[in-house]
């Protein structure tokens, strides 16, 4: 059978920095769709390209799944990726306690983002097809790099929010260890977490999954870094505030952690709803401090305001960066599955998908030929775990890069191919 040709996806698309790569990369690997990538996050200052954190998400996954790779160098702007051996098995298995167990360690080498490297493999690590047999099989990966940066999820909201929104869909339970934090601030630092991940069985789907009953909050929880000096006006403050936006009625706990550093700031703020959603926003202080004084005030507002907008939104059920980190899994379960975004100012019109997650509508349109509506809801290939598909028929219409007006479902037009024909 001759292979396809590879899908053009230009890298300035939408968001255009490293969603489209981290999305792509991942569905290239699990649908054995070879890639040509250009212009590699060319929206972002100083010209984009290949970062580390890119870099080890791409090399992974090659060697993953038997990947052959152009350009996979830092600083590369444009990235080829094709399967030459699509049944290879590249994830090396051991004994231990009874149990098949991979382990494997990615090292970024720098402080980049530890939860981006994960966003990219974890698909390929559920529904690759290496969960096979009666006992569970489960991966450990050990990511080194950054956990507390800039424009990335930490591991705290790893952990807090969007670990527990994954096992709500319907996925198996993923474990994430911290050993220790890695940081941008104060002074470059490399930290390390290990993810556990237990694999959607061969020959299984994720079935459709519903998240449109936002319910009433129940619990606050905020997660602050800090230098321990702080830890007295930390827990007052953000008493004072949450109290003050979303009132007496919810739970307050409040977890202080030493930051070790009197430039590093970081806070994560946590609703959690009767129907077990999270909301989570978090915030890496970027200013000068000059006094603490006037930085945790800030601090603090700025979480407590944008975890309040997102509840403002009418009915949302996720928050903006979650919105974001489901489309994949909504491209991938079988069936109509719904994430409801909200209405703007509780009866206004739908809350648009955030650039990070219409740039992963439109690398699932381009790849897999579908569709999100304008309400959240996708109707999912219905991926097969352990089986490879190629699209065969691109869906036309859409508007900003393949998002449809409304929420009806258009057809997914794939031919599936067994691993070892493709």
């Amino acid at each position: 059978m001759s292979k396809p040709d590879p899908i053009h996806l230009p890298g300035t698309t939408l968001e255009g920095g490293g969603q489209l790569l981290r999305i792509a990369i991942g569905l290239s690997a699990l649908t054995s769709t070879p890639i040509h990538i250009s212009s590699i996050r060319g929206n972002r200052s100083g010209g984009g390209g290949l970062k580390l954190q890119h870099l080890m998400g791409v090399k992974w996954l090659a060697k993953a799944c038997g990947a052959s790779t152009a350009g996979a160098e830092k600083g590369s702007k444009t990235l080829q990726f094709w399967l030459q051996e699509p049944a290879y098995d590249g994830l090396i298995f051991k004994r231990q306690h009874e149990k098949a167990v991979m382990e494997r360690t990615i090292d970024i080498g720098s402080p980049g983002a530890v939860g981006l490297v994960f966003q990219a493999i974890l698909p390929y690590l559920l529904f690759s097809g290496h969960g096979e047999g009666d006992e569970e099989e489960e991966f450990f990966v050990t990511i080194k790099g950054g956990t507390n940066v800039g424009m990335s999820p930490s591991i705290d909201y790893i952990q807090q929010v969007l670990l527990p929104v994954l096992k709500l869909i319907g996925l198996p339970p993923i474990t994430a260890k911290l050993h220790h934090r890695g940081w941008s601030t104060g002074r470059n630092e490399i930290g390390a977490v290990t993810f556990g991940v237990t694999p959607l069985r061969k020959g299984s789907c994720l079935p459709a999954f519903f998240l449109n009953e936002r319910g009433d909050v129940i619990t606050i929880t905020a997660t602050v870094l800090a230098p321990s000096s702080t830890k007295k006006d930390v827990h007052k403050e953000v008493e004072k505030q949450t109290r003050e936006a979303f009132g007496a009625e919810a739970e307050l706990n409040i977890n202080f952690e030493d930051s070790y550093h009197a430039k590093r700031l970081y806070i994560l703020l946590v609703a959690t709803t009767t129907t077990s959603l999270h909301f989570g926003r978090d915030y890496l202080y970027d200013r000068k401090i000059t006094s603490y004084d006037d930085a945790i005030p800030k601090l603090v507002a700025k979480a407590v305001a944008e975890v309040k907008r997102e509840l403002d939104n009418g009915g949302s059920c996720v928050d903006e960066y979650m919105r974001d980190q489901l489309s994949v899994f909504q491209m991938l379960a079988r069936g109509r599955s719904e994430v409801f975004g909200g209405l703007v100012g509780q009866e206004g019109g739908l809350v648009e998908g955030s650039l990070h997650a219409r740039t992963a509508w439109w690398v699932g349109r381009e790849m897999l030929g579908v569709v999100f509506g304008g309400g959240g809801a996708c109707e999912g290939a219905g991926f097969v775990v352990g089986e490879g598909f190629v699209r065969r028929e691109k869906v036309s219409g859409g508007v900003d890069g393949g998002v449809s007006d409304g929420d009806e479902d258009l057809g997914v037009v794939i031919e599936r191919l067994s691993m070892e024909d493709t």
